[in-house]
């Protein structure tokens, strides 16, 4: 069984791996529960500014693609190729950002708990 490595902000236990880390979400969501204590938590502010600058950057270079500033002679399926390209690998690049950085921080959301 693989070892978990990084700690819960509740109980303290180290009961999150980097794939359960990178999808718990940001301070947006609900998140993942604890495996040990059962409580939420959150990628925190850190995961949010860094995604959200990838996202801005990707979406200034597909509004230079949809104006022709970067690709001139490029014909509509290679413009919707790339839009696609870019966005897979921002979604790529952000969970691998809250795989490996930034902390766990408890969920903020009142209704993260209700059933």
């Amino acid at each position: 069984m693989r070892k978990s490595i990084y700690t819960c902000p509740h109980c303290g236990e180290k009961s999150f791996r980097p794939w359960s880390k990178a999808l718990a979400g940001g301070l947006r969501t609900k998140g993942k529960p604890c495996k040990i204590c059962g409580c939420r938590c959150v990628n925190g502010l850190p995961s949010m500014v860094f995604s959200a600058i990838v996202y801005l950057i990707v979406m200034v270079l597909v509004l230079c693609m949809y104006f022709q500033v970067l690709l001139p002679q490029a014909s509509i399926l290679d413009e919707w190729v790339l839009t696609l390209g870019l966005l897979v690998c921002a979604w790529i690049v952000t969970r691998l950002f809250d795989a490996f950085f930034g902390p766990l921080v408890p969920v903020i959301r009142n209704d993260a708990d209700s059933r």
